[in-house]
């Protein structure tokens, strides 16, 4: 049975790939589903039930202000961090002089989260849930992510980065535990989206050939929300497809302390 109907849901990037099929799949259960993205999304079918925001996570004032917004104007049930990019070719700065992909797929999810559970009423149920990627296993264990363009390597920067979220709701789960909040990781293997987009040309031709053998993102999207309907979800944890929890990786309390420390430095600007 779905348990989730009537209930107020946020995507982040929800405008396109899996956020888009996660819109339409929780707006046909007749949720209020709100949307954040850079791009223009109309859905006029489901009109009074579907609220986008435009935002740029390499932005962290705009998106703490749009954050802010949205939790005054609804009180959410469900967070769904979806946005995310593959890591640009060259090393990439964001406005707030961060590395891009370490912005855009944790940092700015993890000030979004934080916003969110700081204005959340603590009596009332809350989960959260962060798309990341089988490459969270193969993420060095250092947390030594690329700072500068010396040592930045795309596809470190990438898993790098589905590690952190994967921390992130391990961590949330610890911090917030008295409260009635259940966090967890989906890794839903790969399926086609428009994540390739800061990509070469190249790449985005390799990809389309590729796009056919991939998951469709429907499907994805009906695992994902299958997941949200389970009762016995162990918080902190991660889950693929098929509703069975993965093993969080080993970290090194000390590195771990230094991560979240440097992390709350930047995000408790914004708050």
């Amino acid at each position: 049975m779905d348990l989730y109907t009537n209930k107020t849901i946020l995507i982040t990037g929800g405008t396109s790939g899996l956020g888009l099929e996660l819109v339409k799949s929780f707006l046909d259960k007749g949720n209020t589903v709100i949307a954040t993205g850079r791009r223009e999304l109309e859905l006029k079918s489901y009109e009074g039930k579907f609220h986008l925001y435009r935002v740029d996570f390499s932005d962290l004032k705009e998106t703490a202000s749009v954050t802010k917004t949205i939790c005054d104007n609804f009180s959410l049930d469900i967070v769904v961090n979806n946005a995310g990019i593959l890591s640009p070719k060259e090393f990439t700065l964001t406005k707030n002089g961060f590395e891009y992909t370490y912005q855009v797929n944790y940092l700015a999810q993890h000030l979004v989260d934080e916003i969110i559970i700081k204005k959340h009423d603590p009596g009332k149920p809350l989960i959260i849930s962060a798309v990341t990627s089988p490459v969270y296993k193969i993420a060095a264990r250092d947390l030594n992510y690329a700072r500068d363009k010396t040592n930045y390597n795309r596809t470190r920067a990438y898993s790098d980065s589905k590690l952190f979220q994967v921390l992130m709701c391990s961590h949330l789960s610890l911090k917030y535990k008295e409260q009635n909040m259940t966090f967890f990781s989906f890794l839903p293997g790969v399926f086609s989206s428009r994540i390739y987009r800061m990509q070469p040309k190249l790449f985005h031709a390799l990809y389309h050939l590729a796009a056919p053998f991939m998951k469709d993102p429907v499907k994805v999207a009906a695992e994902l929300r299958g997941l949200l309907t389970q009762s016995n979800i162990v918080t902190g944890a991660v889950y693929n497809g098929k509703m069975h929890q993965k093993d969080l990786p080993d970290i090194d309390e000390d590195l771990l302390s230094s991560f979240w420390r440097e992390s709350y430095s930047i995000i408790n600007q914004f708050l």
